[in-house]
């Protein structure tokens, strides 16, 4: 991802919002919990939305960088427009956030690791988005880890690639492909609000790189708020009205 004079054509309100109904769900080994309705994107963020961001100047707005770090962009390995954006940190998707939560007119966020995994797992908690067992082709993963299936692409695929992974609700690439940045630190989970401490985030989901156990709904990963790596993106929610 580069700075351009030509912004791509990447319609930002268009995002594919899937409302994930509220109540009691299944969270880790069992835990029964509650949470509201709230929406989710059925995508992750793919370069073409990203590069928005940039073109609009975004890396040079203060107002998106209060109380967290400021990097430079950094290029994607595979910058295809819709293959998922990949090489930013924590911060660069917080600050991403903000400025289209503006953009929207309504807040939108990096979820937390609960929203995410309802999400996931459906109310029953399911070991994947789909059910309980793995199954080959589901999910952008590198299945030869466990000998689960020959499929090893080792890159990033278009968004929306795998629908037959799709959880409960509809939401697509929640196993394989990219993890995901929650807003949470891993050591202390109730921890939520951006911060420039450098505590660890989490990640979920599992990624292209992953085994079939890497990438179950329950599977808790992190990694510094400020690395970059190409195999992490993130998606959206909402927990306001969507206008």
């Amino acid at each position: 991802m580069t700075a351009s004079s030509t912004p791509p054509v990447a319609p930002l309100a268009d995002i594919d919002w899937v409302e994930i109904p509220g109540g009691d769900y299944i969270y880790q080994d069992g835990k029964r919990r509650t949470l509201p309705t709230f929406h989710m994107a059925r995508h992750p963020i793919t370069n073409v939305r990203y590069q928005a961001f940039i073109d609009a100047s975004g890396y040079d707005d203060e107002r998106w960088w209060q109380g967290i770090e400021r990097p430079q962009p950094q290029e994607s390995r595979w910058p295809q427009a819709t293959r998922p954006c990949i090489s930013v940190n924590w911060y660069e998707a917080v600050a991403f956030c903000r400025w289209l939560s503006e953009q929207l007119g309504y807040t939108v966020r990096l979820p937390t690791e609960e929203e995410w995994e309802r999400a996931a797992r459906g109310r029953d908690g399911r070991a994947f988005p789909w059910g309980d067992d793995y199954h080959t082709g589901y999910a952008n993963i590198n299945e030869t880890w466990d000998n689960a299936g020959e499929c090893k692409l080792e890159q990033t695929t278009i968004v929306g690639a795998y629908p037959q992974g799709a959880s409960t609700e509809g939401v697509l690439d929640l196993a394989g492909n990219v993890c995901e940045w929650c807003l949470n630190k891993h050591a202390h989970p109730e921890e939520i609000e951006p911060d420039a401490s450098g505590d660890a985030r989490v990640l979920r989901g599992g990624s292209w790189y992953g085994s079939p156990d890497a990438v179950r709904c329950a599977e808790r990963n992190w990694n510094s708020p400020g690395e970059r790596v190409d195999n992490a993106g993130f998606r959206l929610v909402s927990s306001g009205p969507i206008r």
